[in-house]
């Protein structure tokens, strides 16, 4: 079972979340990822123990539990932004631990082309 299910804000209002089984509605051999559509999200979140994470693609801020910041400056003239999402499963040895660590945010092109991707680590 996940401990954080994502929630989707579309640029016209609607909205799309990931089911608990985290599958596809489309497509049952993949993720409920997939069936997002990329072109359009607005905002993108995670929420689950009490917590909410989120990131914003109208001007790259991330929120935790509503508490607004960015990790990039404000001069920076960034468009073409595109969600950045996954799950990484880290294992300890010898003693097998697992745990998930989720990873979200942005990659966007400057003013000069580019490439700049800002992530947050939530585990």
């Amino acid at each position: 079972m996940l401990k954080y299910l994502f929630f989707v804000e579309y640029q016209d209002g609607t909205t799309f979340q990931q089911n608990a089984e985290d599958v596809s509605m489309t497509d049952p051999k993949r993720s409920a990822f997939f069936d997002i559509k990329q072109e359009n999200v607005r905002r993108f979140s995670l929420e689950g123990d009490g917590q909410k994470y989120t990131v914003d693609l109208l001007d790259g801020h991330f929120e935790v539990n509503g508490a607004s910041f960015m990790l990039h400056d404000y001069v920076l003239l960034l468009h073409d932004m595109r969600l950045v999402f996954f799950r990484q499963h880290d294992h300890t040895w010898p003693t097998k631990e697992h745990r998930i660590v989720y990873c979200l945010g942005w990659q966007a092109n400057d003013e000069n082309g580019k490439n700049n991707q800002r992530l947050i680590r939530i585990n």
